[in-house]
This record gives C-alpha cells, structure tokens and sequence, in this order.
C-alpha cells in the first residue's frame, strides 16, 4: 500500500503541478520570457506556482483531539476536508494573495507539500522533476503559448489539475534554427528547498534621484517591466542590493502605500558606512537600474484605542512617517516628535509640518535642542504606544525613560537597520542540540555553524535573506529552551516571551533546544 501511495503521488501529483506551473506562466508571457531569459528564476518561479495554484486543492484529515478554531468547536475524531488552495492564499501570511509574484519573498511558506511531520517525502524531488521540465522547455521553446481552449479538470477533490493542456510553436523559432545560433548552457542545477534570496532580486529603474537634505538621497523606484509593483503596509521596508547580489542593505519605504506604480526611499549616506549607502550615492543616478528584495515588514502599526507617540532620529523617520500619516488618515490620536543634529540633516521638515500641524515637534541638536525623553514620557497616558525609530542610543534613552515612567516594555515597538546590536564573537559560541519537535529530527549545531546552516544542510526549508539578524525572514518558534537572541528584530518584550528566533544568527544559552518544525 506504501509502495502504491508513493508511485501514485510521485506521477500524479507533479504531472499537475507542472501543468498548472507551465499553465500560469503562459498566461503571464511577460513572467515567461523572464524565466526564458534567465534560468535563475525557475526556482522561485515554481514556488510561486505551487503556491498560487498547486496540485493539491484539498486534503482530509481527522482531529485527534477537541480543537476551537474562531468560535468554532470541533471535537475529536472529527473528519476534516482542508483546503490547501485556501491556506495558500492566506492574507495573514501572503500579502495581495491573488497576485502572481514569481520574486514573492515568503512563497516557500506555502502548504502544497504538507507541513509537519506529514511534509511530502517526495517534495525536493518534484520540484527538480518541475524545474527541469519547465526550465528545458523554456531553454528549448521560449516562443511558445496558450492558445485558447476549453480546460476540463479532473473531479477530484484532493489532486487539481487540467487533463489536457495544449501549447503551440513554430518550429522555425526554435532557438537552434536560428541564423548564428550557438549552443546555450545547461541549466544550473535544480534548487531543491527554498529559493535563494539572491534569486528573488526584483529589477526596478530609478525614475528620479534627489538630493532632500545634508547626506540624504532620495529615490523613486518604479518596475522595470512595467507592472504594478507589490503593495505594502506603512513601516515596511525593501532591501536594495548594493553592486552585488552579497551586498545588501534595507531601506524603510517613505512614500503612499497606494501607490503602486512606484516605491521611494531616502538614504542617508553614512560616514563609516559598511559599502551599502557610499555605493548608492556614488552609482545611483535617474535611468540606473537597480535589484530589490521585498517589502517586509516587522514595524507594522499593532491595532490599538490607545493614543500613539511617534519618535524619530535623524534617518529613522523614514518609516515613522508613513506610520504617522496612517494615524492621521485614521483620525487616531498620537503626537511627532523627530529629531536630529542639524536642520540640514532633516528629511520631509517642511512636508511633515504640513500634515502634522502642531502634532508635530522638531528638535536640533546643534541649536541647543535636545528631547527631554523623561519629561516627554510623563506627560503621556498610561496606555500610550510608543514607535521609535533611530540611533541604538536614541532608543536605550526612551527604554531607561520608560523604566522611569513605569510604562510597561511591550509598550515600545523599534526598528533599528544596524548590525551593531547582533555582532558577537564566534569565539563565545558553544555547540548545542536542537529537536525539530514536529519531524522529530535531532541535530547538533556546533560551535562554528549557525542553526541555519544546520537546517537547510538536513533538508529543512528555512528561508533567510540578510543573515545578519537584521531582516527576519529566517524566523523559526521556539517551544522549548532558552534562546541567546543576537538579532536587532524581536522587541525585548519578545525576547523574553522567548516564542522565536532568528535561525541565521541566535543560539540556545543552554545546551538544548526544541524547535517548531
């Protein structure tokens, strides 16, 4: 029964997950010729696949105990019907779900090949066996397409997928027909996991390049091929990949989430910068073309009644300012406070006095103007909610403040692009065990590695992007054991609730830890 279970998933199941894969890409020729040009994309092309319209619609399942889920009761040994397709298209987890982005940074995340313990064994091996039939195909036929048809799809509940798909081609455009043709090189070799994040690169154009302040560069960034660019919330921020797909650097989108024909940032141009922000202003001019990851988001504004203080330094009020406009669009009471050395130096002065009226205050260093964090914070109500964005010093002084105040710490809500807060010398690191508590797996990280590295080197998808604690997409639940958090992501109050971790840089403090995967 095992040996028929395995025979009929390995045939079945990628036959239509690669005919749906080669359906939806047809139907977006432009994503096609993309994936045609560059082989690089097929591993994040098949992912997005499998997400928006895998192979599996729906699957059963029976509870093992009494569960509630929404209001809703179900008892134990309950027969459920699950909808795959639903749960891939979770706006919780996939923002604009029912958008087709082969450069999705989270599509890994999908529930196509299970999760758990009851994963697809079989799951790495289909998406080579997809990745090669499309990737060849692509190599082979770039000018085909979709003609249009009737689709008849298979009546089954579990497994979606058409029963016939027919393309077309002229075979005297076949790529080895043409005049100079020369042969193409092998596809790479099959990506098996999560795609890369250098392989998620999204190209956009610099539209226009300004300078708005002392050091400060402001962008407009709009797609290279002429679509809609992603949506996003305020406080979310893309990665711009500095001369080199190693060289990245995460910059808060400061202009209207509406817009989504173009993104803008501001950069500041740093005196001891690490390479990212001296590339950007020395190289980036109106028409270059640049390579983005993203939008992310770990400084998204919590629902709350209660009355929102915003807190800005110097560059860091690039995410505070869209967070403050969404407050005033929503009528919400909060207050602005930024400040920075010089006046120079402020970005969107003139424009924030404008929306923010006399909610806003401004502070300059260099004219004797300091924020008085402890006077500030008691002026405030008890339920206040505090953004800060800025220097580690700047929030170190609203922490003690608060402290001060008595104001709890969940009440703070941060966002620091430095590495500064998870450098540690590898030397202090010590080996540790780790139970994947859901698979069952047992590993040994040791001194030398990372639990990510660790992860993806027995098979386990994690996904990861800056490796440096700074961008948590390589987040993982903890269940048990006490984490040395090195990263810049999870507020204190997170820290200590001690549900999660960044796999690329924290360690256990102990010598064991449970996992959730």
């Amino acid at each position: 029964s095992m040996m028929m279970a395995i025979i009929v998933a390995a045939h079945e199941t990628t036959t239509f997950a690669s005919t749906n894969a080669l359906k939806m890409l047809l139907e977006h020729p432009r994503v096609w010729r993309e994936v045609c040009e560059d082989p690089s994309l097929l591993s994040p092309a098949m992912e997005e696949c499998l997400r928006h319209n895998g192979s599996i619609g729906s699957w059963r399942r029976r509870t093992t105990e009494a569960v509630t889920l929404d209001g809703v009761e179900i008892p134990a040994g309950a027969r459920l019907l699950l909808v795959v397709h639903s749960a891939n298209h979770d706006p919780e987890v996939f923002g604009d779900p029912d958008r087709f982005d082969i450069r999705r940074d989270n599509s890994a995340s999908h529930l196509t090949f299970g999760f758990g313990a009851h994963q697809c064994l079989g799951k790495n091996l289909g998406r080579m066996e997809m990745q090669i039939m499309i990737g060849e195909l692509a190599r082979r036929l770039p000018h085909m397409n979709l003609p249009p048809q009737p689709l008849e799809y298979v009546p089954n509940l579990s497994f979606r997928g058409p029963q016939h798909l027919r393309v077309q081609w002229d075979p005297t455009k076949n790529p080895e027909r043409q005049p100079g043709f020369s042969q193409r090189e092998p596809l790479p070799p099959a990506r098996l996991g999560a795609p890369l994040a250098r392989d998620l690169g999204r190209p956009v154009n610099v539209v226009w390049a300004r300078e708005v302040g002392e050091g400060l560069l402001h962008l407009r960034l709009e797609s290279a091929n002429g679509d809609l660019l992603p949506s996003w919330d305020p406080g979310s921020h893309i990665d711009i990949e500095c001369g080199s797909h190693e060289l990245s650097r995460q910059y808060s989108l400061c202009s209207d989430p509406n817009d989504r024909e173009g993104w803008e940032v501001t950069i500041l141009r740093e005196p001891e910068s690490r390479g990212g922000s001296e590339w950007l202003h020395q190289n980036v001019r109106a028409g270059t073309q640049l390579r983005v990851r993203g939008p992310r988001n770990h400084f998204a504004l919590e629902p709350t009644e209660a009355p929102l203080l915003f807190i800005a330094g110097g560059i860091g009020v690039t995410p505070i300012l869209t967070l403050a406009e969404s407050a005033r669009r929503q009528e919400h009471p909060y207050e602005l406070h930024y400040c920075a050395r010089r006046a120079e130096a402020m970005a969107f002065r003139e424009e924030l006095a404008e929306a923010h009226g006399d909610r806003l205050r401004t502070y300059v260093s260099s004219r004797g103007e300091r924020m008085d964090f402890d006077r500030l914070l008691a002026e405030q109500p008890d339920d206040v909610q505090i953004y800060a964005c800025g220097p580690i010093r700047m929030i170190e002084g609203i922490t003690q403040a608060m402290r001060q105040r008595g104001l709890p710490e969940d009440a703070l809500h941060t966002e620091i692009f430095s590495a500064a807060g998870g450098v540690h010398d590898a030397a202090d690191n010590h080996p540790f065990e780790v139970e994947l508590t859901v698979s069952g797996l047992k590993l040994t990280v040791p001194a030398e590695s990372s639990l990510l590295t660790v992860l993806r080197a027995n098979n386990v998808d994690v996904p990861s992007d800056c490796e440096e604690g700074l961008c948590g997409a390589c987040e993982v639940p903890v269940v048990e054991g006490e984490v040395e958090h090195r990263d810049i992501v999870l507020r204190p109050v997170e820290r200590k609730q001690n549900q999660r971790m960044m796999s690329c840089c924290s360690r256990a403090a102990g010598e064991k830890l449970k996992i959730g995967l």
